[in-house]
C-alpha cells in the first residue's frame, strides 16, 4: 500500500510540474544516451585482439631509428632477418612469424584482380588460432604452392563455387606462381589490428632479388609476431633488447668506432592486446586507435551525465517552496523522515527510468550518424546481462541524482513552514545551486574551446602552404607493376594528349605517402664514418612542375640533358659516373652547402646497395627547391633529396582542369587499353591529404556534438531555474510594474541575475581549457599559435553569455509582460 502511494504521489508530481519534469527527464535521457554511445566506443576500442587464445603471450616487435638531426622514426614492422636471431637468442620465444604485405596481380578464370596478400611463416598457425571453415590451414602454410583465403575473398573469386583446389595465378612482379586454394578461414572481426584477406608461405628464396623484403637488416617490411612461454617473459625480452641489437644488427656507417647499434636503433616488443591504443609508428595493417580519445570521451560522457544530474538536483531543490507544505503535512500526519526520503528517491528513480527508456530511443536514432563519423559498426546488444547492467546503472544515477534533494526536502520542519507559509530553503542551498550552475557552464565552455581549437588546427593543416599545389592532381597507382611499367611512357604520352591535362609526371612517392625511404649522404669534406641520413623520394621528369613546387635556385631535371645517374648494378660492375640531384632547403642546411645559389654545382656523395658493399656515388647538385610538406603536420619537414628515377615509378601524377570525374574516366579508358591485365586504381592528392587528418576531423565532429549536448543540457537547467526564479518573484515583478518599471528593465534584472555564474564559469574554464589544448597542440610540429586559443576562450565566453541571456530572456519576457493585477490579486 505504501509503495503504491509513493508511485501515485510521484506520478502526480510529474504531471503537476510538467516543465520541470520534462527538463529533468529529457536532460537525463541525453546524458544516459551520451554515456551509452561513448561506452560502446570505449568498449570496442579496448577489446582489440583480446579474443586470441594466447593473447597474453602474443607480442609484436617494434623498431625505432634514432638518427642525429632527424625526428625519431618509429616502425611497427621489423627487419626480415630478425625472426631468426630472435628465436636463436631468446629461449623464452616459443613460436614466431612474420607477416609481410604485397599487392600482386591475381588471375582467375580470365579476370584480373589486385588484392592484398599476406606473406607469413609456417609457425603462423602456432601463434594465431584462426577459425578454419574448410581445408587444412597448417598443411597450406607448409607449402609454398598453396594459398589461404578468408570467406570474403573466397566469395569474391568463386561466388558460390567450391573454392578448395581452385588455382589462382599470382604475379609478384619478380616471380609468378600458381597457387592452389588449400584452406578457407573465417573473416576476422573488426576489433583486431590484423588484416588477413589471403595468406601464402614466405619462401625466402623467392625474394632473393628483392633483398629489402626479408634479407636486409635496415629495411622493415614485415611485422614480427611471437609467443613467449609466459606473459612475464615480455619484460625480460625488453630489458635485453639492447644487447640483442648490438649482437645482431650490422654496424651503422656513422657514429665512429665506439658507436654501438643500440645508440641509434631501439627494439621493443608489445603485447598484442595493447597494440591498438599504445603502438606508434608506420606499417600498421589497420588504423590505430587513440588512447587519449578513449580517455577524453569517457570523461566527456561523465561530464554530460553529471550536468544532467546537476539539473535534477537544482530543479528539485528549487521547487522546495512548492513542496514545503506537502512535506510538512505528511510529517504532521505521521510520516517519518525515512518515509519521505524513500518517497523522493522513488520519484527520482521513476523519472530516471523514463529517461532510460527515452535514452535508448535517442541512441538508436543517432547510431548510424555516430558510426559514420567513427567509421565503425557499433551496435547495442540487447542481451539480458547488458540490459540488467544498464538498468542497474540507470538506478544508481537515479539514486545519486535524487539523494541530495531527498535529504533537503525531508528536512523541512512542519511548525516553521506552516507558520511562515514559505519554504525552509537555506542560503547554503542557494549557494550550492549557484555553484552547480557555475560548474555546468564551466564544462560547457571548456568543451566549446576544445572544439574550436581542434577545428582551427585542422583548417590550418588543410590550408597551410605545404610547398606544392595539391588541388586538381590525380594519381594513378600500380604503375610499378611490370606490365604497367613497360607501358609507362606510352600511358603518359596518351594522357598528355587529353585536353584537360596541363602537366604530367611519375614518381615513387606522392603526397600523403607514409613511406620512409632514406639514404646515407655526405659532402667530400665530411668523414666517411660520419655521413648524414637524408630522406629521398624518387621523382620523374616534370615532377616539380606538375606539383608546382617553387625552385629556389638552379634547375630541375631535363630530358634534353644527361641527368641520369648510374644504377646500383652499374656501380657494382665498375661503370660508375657522376649523377645529378635536386635537394630541398632542409637538406641544404643539414649538409652545410651554404646558400641555395652556392650549392649549385657542388658535389654530394651518397651510398648505394647494402651497407657492407661500401658503394658510393657522386652527385652534382643542380637544383634547390623549397621545403615540401608531403606528410602530416605532426612530423617535421625532413631533409630530402629527389633523385631522378629514370626507369621506375610507382605512380603517375596528372594535373588537370575541369571535371575530376571526366579525367578519371578518360584515364581509365587509356589504362584499360594499354594495361588490360591490371585493374585501374586512382586517387586525388587533395583527398589523400585530407585523410591524414581524418582522425582529427572525427575528433572535431564528436567534440562539437558532445559540446552541443553539454551546452544544451546546461541551458535546459538554466531555463528551468529562470522559470522558477520568475515564478517565485511574480509578486515582486507585479509591484515593480505598478511602480513604473518597464518590461525591458524587469527582463534585464532577471537576465543579469544569471549572468554572474556564467562569467565566473568563464574564469574557471579558460585556464583549464588553455592548458589542455596547448598540450594537445604540442603533438603537431606546425600548429596555430596560443593567441588563437585566447581568442577562442573569449568567443566561448561571449557565446555562453549569449546563450544564457537568450535562455533566460525567453522565459522572463512572458512573466514581465503579465498583468500585475494577476500577481497582486490575493494581496
Amino acid at each position: 500500500m505504501l509503495l503504491s502511494n509513493y508511485i501515485t504521489s510521484g506520478w502526480r508530481n510529474i504531471l503537476n510540474n510538467k516543465l520541470f519534469s520534462a527538463i529533468n527527464i529529457f536532460g537525463l535521457a541525453i546524458g544516459l544516451a551520451a554515456v551509452v554511445m561513448i561506452m560502446l566506443y570505449v568498449k570496442h576500442e579496448t577489446s582489440y585482439d583480446q579474443f586470441w587464445q594466447k593473447a597474453d603471450r602474443i607480442h609484436r616487435a617494434h623498431i625505432t631509428f634514432k638518427v642525429p638531426g632527424r625526428d625519431e622514426m618509429n616502425g611497427v614492422s621489423s627487419p626480415g632477418p630478425m625472426i631468426h636471431a630472435l628465436k636463436k637468442d631468446f629461449a623464452q620465444v616459443e613460436h614466431a612469424t612474420r607477416i609481410g604485405g604485397w599487392g600482386p596481380t591475381i588471375t582467375y578464370n580470365g579476370e584480373n584482380f589486385v588484392e592484398d596478400v599476406r606473406l607469413v611463416d609456417s609457425e603462423f598457425v602456432d601463434v594465431f588460432d584462426l577459425e578454419v571453415v574448410k581445408g587444412d590451414l597448417k598443411a597450406a602454410l607448409a607449402d609454398n604452392h598453396s594459398i589461404v583465403l578468408n570467406e570474403s575473398m573466397a566469395y569474391k573469386f568463386f561466388a558460390d563455387e567450391e573454392p578448395l583446389d581452385k588455382i589462382l595465378s599470382l604475379d609478384f612482379n619478380h616471380f609468378q606462381r600458381d597457387y592452389k586454394v588449400a584452406a578457407i578461414i573465417k573473416d576476422l572481426p573488426d576489433n583486431t589490428q590484423l588484416d588477413l584477406p589471403m595468406l601464402v608461405l614466405i619462401d625466402e628464396k623467392d625474394w632473393e632479388t628483392e633483398q629489402y623484403m626479408f634479407h636486409a637488416w635496415f629495411s622493415i617490411n614485415s611485422q614480427l609476431y611471437f609467443t613467449t612461454k609466459t606473459a612475464s617473459d615480455l619484460d625480460t625480452l625488453n630489458s635485453e633488447f639492447d644487447m640483442f641489437t648490438n649482437n645482431n644488427f650490422p654496424k651503422l656507417p656513422f657514429g665512429g668506432d665506439d658507436a654501438k647499434s643500440s645508440d641509434f636503433i631501439s627494439v621493443t616488443a608489445m603485447n598484442i592486446k595493447d597494440l591498438h591504443l599504445e603502438a606508434t609508428g608506420f606499417g600498421e595493417m589497420r588504423p590505430q586507435g587513440n588512447k587519449t580519445m578513449v580517455v577524453t570521451f569517457s570523461a566527456v560522457a561523465a561530464l554530460i551525465l553529471l550536468i544532467a544530474c546537476i539539473n535534477f538536483m537544482n530543479l528539485s531543490t528549487a521547487q522546495a517552496s512548492k513542496r514545503a507544505k506537502e512535506v510538512s503535512l505528511r510529517k504532521v500526519l505521521g510520516a517519518s523522515r525515512t518515509n519521505l526520503i524513500v518517497q523522493f528517491l522513488g520519484e527520482s528513480v521513476l523519472m530516471t527510468s523514463m529517461a532510460f527508456i527515452l535514452a535508448f530511443g535517442l541512441v538508436e536514432l543517432t547510431l548510424p550518424m555516430y558510426n559514420e563519423v567513427l567509421n565503425k559498426q557499433l551496435s547495442v546488444s540487447y542481451t539480458a546481462s547488458n540490459l540488467t547492467g544498464l538498468a542497474g546503472f540507470a538506478l544508481v544515477v537515479g539514486l545519486i541524482s535524487g539523494l541530495y534533494p531527498a535529504f533537503v526536502l525531508s528536512h523541512f520542519r512542519p511548525a516553521k513552514v506552516l507558520k511562515a507559509n514559505k519554504s525552509a530553503e537555506t542560503k547554503a542551498s542557494v549557494k550550492l545551486r549557484a555553484a552547480l550552475v557555475v560548474f555546468q557552464f564551466a564544462v560547457s565552455i571548456g568543451l566549446f574551446v576544445s572544439t574550436a581549437v581542434v577545428y582551427s588546427q585542422i583548417q590550418y593543416a588543410l590550408n597551410m602552404d605545404a610547398g606544392y599545389n595539391k588541388d586538381n592532381v590525380m594519381v594513378i597507382f600500380r604503375v610499378g607493376q611490370e606490365e604497367a611499367s613497360n607501358k609507362r611512357e606510352t600511358i603518359i604520352e596518351e594522357l598528355r594528349k587529353l585536353p584537360q591535362v596541363t602537366n604530367i609526371t611519375y614518381s615513387n612517392e606522392t603526397p600523403g605517402s607514409s613511406n620512409e625511404n632514406n639514404t646515407m649522404m655526405r659532402t667530400p669534406e665530411m668523414s666517411t664514418d660520419d655521413p648524414i641520413l637524408i630522406g629521398q623520394r624518387g621523382v620523374g621528369y616534370d615532377f616539380f612542375e606538375t606539383y608546382q613546387i617553387n625552385l629556389v635556385a638552379g634547375r630541375t631535371y631535363d630530358r634534353e640533358r644527361n641527368d641520369q645517374s648510374p644504377t646500383t648494378e652499374q656501380l657494382r660492375n665498375g661503370e660508375g659516373f657522376d649523377g645529378t640531384i635536386v635537394i630541398n632547403e632542409s637538406a641544404l642546411k643539414r649538409l652545410g652547402l651554404g646558400t641555395p645559389q652556392e650549392a649549385i654545382g657542388k658535389t654530394v656523395i651518397t651510398s648505394r646497395g647494402n651497407p657492407t658493399e661500401n658503394l658510393s656515388l657522386n652527385l652534382t647538385v643542380i637544383g634547390v627547391v623549397e621545403d615540401i610538406h608531403f606528410s602530416s603536420l605532426r612530423s617535421t619537414i625532413r631533409p630530402e633529396v629527389y633523385p631522378l628515377s629514370h626507369s621506375y615509378g610507382r605512380s603517375i601524377s596528372v594535373r588537370f582542369t575541369g571535371d575530376p570525374e571526366l579525367i578519371k574516366n578518360d584515364a581509365q579508358a587509356i589504362w584499360r587499353q594499354q594495361v588490360p591485365n591490371i585493374p585501374f586504381s586512382h586517387g586525388f592528392v587533395e583527398d589523400s591529404i585530407a585523410e591524414l587528418y581524418q582522425q582529427e576531423q572525427g575528433e572535431a565532429t564528436l567534440f562539437a556534438a558532445f559540446s552541443g549536448l553539454a551546452i544544451f543540457v546546461a541551458c535546459l537547467g538554466l531555463y528551468g531555474l529562470a522559470s522558477f526564479s520568475a515564478y517565485r518573484r511574480t509578486k515582486e515583478i507585479g509591484i515593480r510594474k505598478v511602480m513604473g518599471a518597464s518590461v525591458i528593465k524587469i527582463v534585464t534584472m532577471l537576465v543579469l541575475q544569471f549572468s554572474k555564474p556564467v562569467l565566473i564559469a568563464c574564469l574557471v574554464a579558460w585556464p583549464v581549457a588553455f592548458y589542455f589544448m596547448s598540450d594537445w597542440l604540442q603533438t603537431f610540429v606546425y600548429r596555430i599559435d596560443s593567441v588563437t586559443i585566447i581568442l577562442m576562450c573569449a568567443l566561448s565566453g561571449l557565446f555562453a553569455l549569449t546563450i544564457a541571456w537568450l535562455t533566460v530572456a525567453s522565459n522572463s519576457i512572458k512573466v514581465a509582460r503579465a498583468n500585475p493585477i494577476s500577481a497582486l490579486r490575493y494581496e
